[in-house]
């Protein structure tokens, strides 16, 4: 079927919000509270007589501290009036140095999170006004330069968001229904390249009964197709997207609530799908370890019933299943990435039981997990990505009932024995070895 756009127009500063909307913003609570309230009111000195300020109020500011584990550093970049439920690392305003986070919340709002030496901004506009899923920026339309993004979620809307760039380094954030499903809710979409018979990237949303969509630039200016591909068992809630380095052909790796891990393809615009794993309890969220020359992918999936499972898949097509946590009820997020120094294997989990998890595969093969960070409501998101490059490792931004976006960082200087930090005495191995000149 072929929708007529209806265009919906927000302007918006990157570099200092101006969205004319109040700020979606709430009181910093307790956790964020007892941080910041350890620093020196203005006017007072420190035990060493060095007059010292206040730890910013809001992100905005500057860098609002939160509790974290030792060897982390937490800190506040949003805090909104309703829970944020979904959250991609990306790059999406290409003359910005920095990634940005994408959220959306249960309002319907879209976010843009950008950062300017430590003080955040949130630039947004709510095309819907339920929750939608996000998607990471895609050349999806070839009738628009660049990339896209897109958002579905509990009306069984679809919508397209585009930014245009205005006078005086300010950007116009365009949103665009571009398909309808009724009696469907979209809780997973994704822009990706995943079918290598058709030119650019395809828009897949993976609907509640099971159904899968397409969506496909139409002929007439701003139109969009939507047709229904085929169905998958279950409800899908993660994507992911992994390709073949011989080949570039992509498998679309999903997880739904029906206990299912799924290998998905389409090709030339025909769907195929297949089990690979099944669980007694839901999936919800799926990560994908960073690839390693010369060994099989690794993924991880997270249970409704709060354990944590690692398959790996052999070079005779078998899937090794591993239960590697089991934690409280309600395991949500899951983000694989490069989190110690020496590249030892990691993964993050954060859920209803409100504290994020990192578990580490230790010496002697078994798994040992640590708190990072204990949040007042519970979990639901996290993504990794580059944030911080103060540190060799990647970064976690977990989000969830309470409105807020945290940021997870290793400290300045971590993993970087040869760099200058202040307060860190110098490593004497690292010292004496000379440098280039």
């Amino acid at each position: 079927m072929t929708i007529r756009p209806q265009i919906r127009i927000f302007a918006f500063a990157l570099i200092a919000s101006s969205c004319t909307a109040p700020r979606p913003t709430a009181a910093v609570p307790t956790a964020s509270q007892s941080a910041a309230t350890t620093a020196v009111d203005p006017g007072q000195s420190s035990s060493s007589g060095v007059l010292q300020a206040p730890f910013p109020q809001h992100p905005s500011e500057g860098e609002v501290p939160v509790p974290t584990a030792p060897d982390w550093r937490g800190t506040l970049i949003y805090n909104g009036d309703a829970g944020v439920w979904y959250l991609q690392v990306a790059k999406v305003i290409a003359v910005y140095g920095h990634n940005e986070v994408i959220a959306t919340d249960d309002k319907g709002r879209v976010l843009v999170l950008t950062v300017y030496s430590g003080k955040w901004s949130e630039s947004w506009t709510a095309p819907d006004g339920q929750w939608l899923a996000p998607t990471t920026p895609a050349d999806v339309d070839p009738r628009i330069p660049g990339e896209e993004l897109y958002a579905a979620g509990k009306s069984g809307n679809v919508h397209q968001l585009t930014l245009q760039p205005l006078p005086f380094g300010k950007f116009e954030l365009q949103s665009v229904e571009i398909g309808h499903a009724p009696g469907e809710e979209f809780h997973a979409v994704l822009a990706a390249d995943v079918d290598s018979k058709r030119a650019g990237c395809e828009l897949l949303a993976f609907g509640i009964t099971g159904a899968v969509y397409q969506l496909t630039a139409a002929d007439k200016a701003g139109a969009f197709r939507m047709q229904k591909l085929g169905e998958v068992v279950g409800r899908v809630r993660d994507t992911v997207v992994l390709r073949d380095p011989r080949t570039g052909e992509a498998a679309i790796l999903a997880v739904s609530r029906s206990g299912d891990l799924l290998s998905l393809s389409v090709d030339n615009g025909v769907l195929r799908s297949e089990v690979l794993a099944h669980e007694t309890s839901g999936l919800g969220r799926l990560a994908v370890r960073p690839a390693r020359d010369g060994e099989a992918t690794v993924l991880y999936a997270t249970r409704d019933d709060g354990v944590l499972l690692r398959y790996q898949k052999g070079a005779d097509g078998r899937v090794a299943r591993e239960v590697v946590f089991a934690g409280e009820q309600g395991l949500r997020g899951v983000a694989a990435g490069r989190f110690h120094e020496d590249g030892r294997e990691a993964v993050a989990v954060y859920g209803y039981g409100r504290a994020v998890h990192l578990i580490t595969r230790g010496p002697a093969g078994g798994w040992q997990a640590e708190v990072l960070w204990q949040s007042l409501q519970q979990g639901h998101w996290l993504a990794v990505g580059e944030l911080d490059g103060r540190n060799t490792t990647d970064e976690l931004v977990c989000s969830g009932f309470d409105g807020q976006v945290v940021l997870l960082a290793r400290p300045p200087g971590y993993g970087m024995p040869q760099a200058a930090v202040p307060g860190r005495v110098p490593n004497a191995a690292a010292a004496a070895t000379p440098t280039a000149k």
